[in-house]
């Protein structure tokens, strides 16, 4: 039976620009306009003003962390307000300052004060860079700021910490430390598992990700707002020892990640959790994770997008979730029934049917209410057989081989996450094993399971695989994948080198995902060793087998039964309030080029992704780009590389001051050489470098 699919908003308390009202009407079916006309639970319109305010707050080693307060004018003398807290190291006065406003005004205009600090050693806050990300320093800096804010004049006693990617991590983390003023969290883009989701690492397997060359490029900067190039900055700032080494010397699964990820200790949080995520978000899975696990009030909503806001992601479409977060906080810092906890706990997209569209804008699809896990799921096995096919039981005993090319990949991105063109490129390096053509539709939401019998005649392999949908025309569309690395087969913990030639079963799940297949088309499940540039190449020239005709060879997907679908009632996105004293300035874009390069003369592949962004803030240009370049060889795996030069130009009235970060990563069958460098230039002239050399053994990688 063919879905109908809603997407249902309600009228928003604020005025709505006409272009976002007929948005709405072009999403929402008839069948849905009675859904529409009422709001069981409405938000407050927004009643306050309020004031920017900006303070220290002193750590107990004497340390002075800056804090912004977005702080509501009472209404009556002597009022209080719940707290709000963002704890970030992007640097709230220059990079982050156009970001924050339209979410902190939001909130503080609805009767909360808005704390955003930037952790000790970035942004303007003093102090040396910790040693990692999450350090038992930031955390602990973490628990004081929260006991500090409890104890503020205009604070009812009542914490809730918040925020995407990074300050959702940390909002976790804190929370399993159980401060007494912490009342709640929400958690948008983050993950409870840091070795194997987080984007080091990704899946277990050697990842070089651009954002690590950023992060450390932003940390090794002067503080702002006067950005002084003093003996503090040097010492604690640019000759601070690299994250990305740090992360490069910490290959295996342990308790270097173990200690800082929920996964392994459900139990440690014991306050009410709001999730939220996207499909195409790399840190989907924890949702899925946490809503089995813990046993707290919970509430989570995962949508289309990637990793970003559901009022802003893309691909579309999108909702307000601002206010459903102020219905959140009423309800747990200040104790309104707003109702949202007699609504059900989790809200999914299920994505219709769609080609393969590297720019998609717009998913067909809708919203859906469910229970998690969903008691209605239906476990379809197909199972790979002889001649590429895809069947529903299974065939003669075969094998099928695989020639190792390290270079294909690419068309699946850096990670599993955002809009990917047509897979074709990608399957070409892979085993391809398609279904008949579907005579009904089908639905799954989950985690695809694939068991694999496999050997190869190297000691490192990774397999991976990808669910694919194959449209009449012969386009295909991704829908999830996932990474094993063969080391790892039996325990993350414990890895192990493969005996080549000897048969291993491989069990894991693909990514959480959603998708609708329709009438008239194929399932598609691939099968390679090669996912360049996400995955860093194992180092050995290999042929792997993968052996058919037996039942630990197989594809599982988690198909939901066609049932009424229980619709949430969103609001469309509303303006969000900007800043008069910042904007963007043109430029190429971020990013701005993704190119792959085949020299078949060398037989080599090279990909290369650059971006640059353009900032005035208060009057003071910013100029950011980032540009990265890995390397493989098609015959010679172990001869692969990676170059990535990041720069910052910091414009101000009297000086220009450029910072400049590059890291080159060479590798053979058993080392990685690195060299990380800073370079400082004042008004052009050239003032330090800072280097280093390290030779990093490779850990199962």
């Amino acid at each position: 039976m063919k879905r109908n699919y809603l997407l249902s908003f309600i009228s928003c308390p604020v005025k709505i620009p006409i272009s976002v009202f007929l948005l709405a009407l072009f999403l929402i079916p008839a069948a849905a306009a009675a859904n529409a006309n009422s709001d069981p639970h409405p938000v407050s319109p927004p009643a306050y003003d309020f004031k920017i305010q900006y303070d220290w707050l002193t750590m107990k080693d004497g340390v002075k962390l800056s804090v912004t307060y977005f702080v509501p004018t009472p209404q009556k003398k002597g009022a209080r307000f719940p707290v709000l807290f963002e704890y970030l190291p992007y640097r709230k006065d220059d990079y982050f300052y156009m970001r924050d406003y339209p979410l902190y005004s939001y909130f503080a205009r609805q009767g909360y004060v808005i704390a955003k600090v930037d952790i000790r050693g970035a942004g303007s806050s003093e102090g040396k860079v910790p040693p990692r990300e999450y350090s038992d320093e930031e955390i602990n800096d973490a628990l004081e700021i929260i006991a500090q804010l409890a104890k503020a004049p205009w604070s009812t006693g009542k914490i809730g910490m918040w925020g995407i990617s990074w300050s959702g991590f940390n909002a976790l983390q804190v929370a399993m430390r159980r401060p007494p003023a912490l009342k709640a969290i929400m958690a948008s883009c983050s993950s409870d598992d840091l070795y194997h989701d987080d984007v080091h690492f990704i899946d277990g397997a050697f990842h070089v990700d651009p954002y690590e060359l950023s992060i450390d490029t932003d940390l090794g900067l002067p503080r702002s707002p006067d950005y002084l190039l003093d003996e503090d900055y040097f010492e604690n700032r640019f000759n601070a020892y690299p994250w990305f080494l740090v992360y490069k010397k910490n290959q295996r699964d342990g308790d270097f990640w173990r200690k800082k990820s929920l996964r392994w200790n459900y139990d440690a949080i014991n306050i009410p959790t709001f999730l939220l995520g996207g499909l195409l978000d790399g840190y989907r899975d924890s949702i899925p994770r946490m809503l089995e696990n813990m046993k707290i009030p919970l509430k989570a909503e995962i949508g289309p997008y990637n990793h970003a806001w559901p009022d802003d992601g893309e691909p579309g479409p999108n909702y307000e979730w601002r206010c459903q977060m102020v219905r959140w906080w009423d309800y747990w810092l200040k104790g309104v029934d707003t109702g949202i906890m007699a609504e059900p706990r989790f809200t999914v997209f299920v994505r219709g049917n769609h080609p393969p569209d590297a720019g998609l804008k717009m998913t067909p699809g809708a919203f859906r209410c469910e229970e998690w896990p969903i008691a209605s799921t239906h476990w379809r096995t197909f199972f790979p057989a002889k001649d590429n096919r895809l069947l529903q039981k299974t065939g003669e005993n075969h094998s099928d081989t695989l020639k190792y090319v390290p270079g294909f990949g690419y068309p699946l991105g850096f990670w599993w996450g955002e809009t990917t063109g047509d897979m074709r490129p990608a399957d070409a390096g892979s085993l391809v094993y398609d279904s008949d053509i579907l005579e009904k539709e089908m639905e799954i939401i989950g985690f695809p399971r694939v068991r694999l019998a496999v050997s190869a005649d190297a000691p490192m392999a990774h397999w991976i695989a990808s669910l694919e949908d194959v449209h009449p025309d012969g386009r295909v569309s991704l829908v999830t994948g996932a990474v094993i690395n063969g080391t790892q087969r039996d325990s993350r913990l414990e890895p192990k080198y493969l005996i080549p030639g000897e048969t291993y079963e491989l069990s894991f799940d693909l990514h959480f995902t959603t998708w609708t297949f329709l009438p008239g088309h194929r399932i598609r499940l691939t099968v390679t060793n090669s996912l360049f540039p996400m995955i860093w190449p194992t180092p050995y020239a290999m042929t792997t087998q993968l052996f058919l005709g037996k039942e630990n060879t197989q594809l599982q997907l988690p198909e939901i039964p066609y049932q009424a679908p229980r619709v949430p009632v969103f609001r469309p996105s509303e303006p969000r309030e900007q800043r008069p004293d910042a904007k963007e300035l043109q430029s190429k874009g971020w990013p701005y080029q993704n190119r792959v390069i085949h020299d078949l003369l060398n037989n080599t592949t090279t990909f290369e992704w650059q971006a640059e962004q353009r900032l005035d803030v208060k009057g003071t240009e910013h100029f950011i780009s980032d540009s990265t370049t890995y390397r493989t060889n098609n015959e010679k795996p172990a001869q692969s590389g990676f170059l990535g030069e990041s720069e910052r130009i910091i414009k101000l009235k009297d000086r220009t001051i450029t910072l400049k970060t590059s890291v080159s990563i060479e590798s053979d069958e058993t080392n990685f050489q690195v060299i990380f460098t800073r370079r400082l230039w004042e008004n052009g002239k050239f003032i330090k470098e800072k280097q280093w050399q390290e030779t990093i053994p490779r850990q199962f990688q």
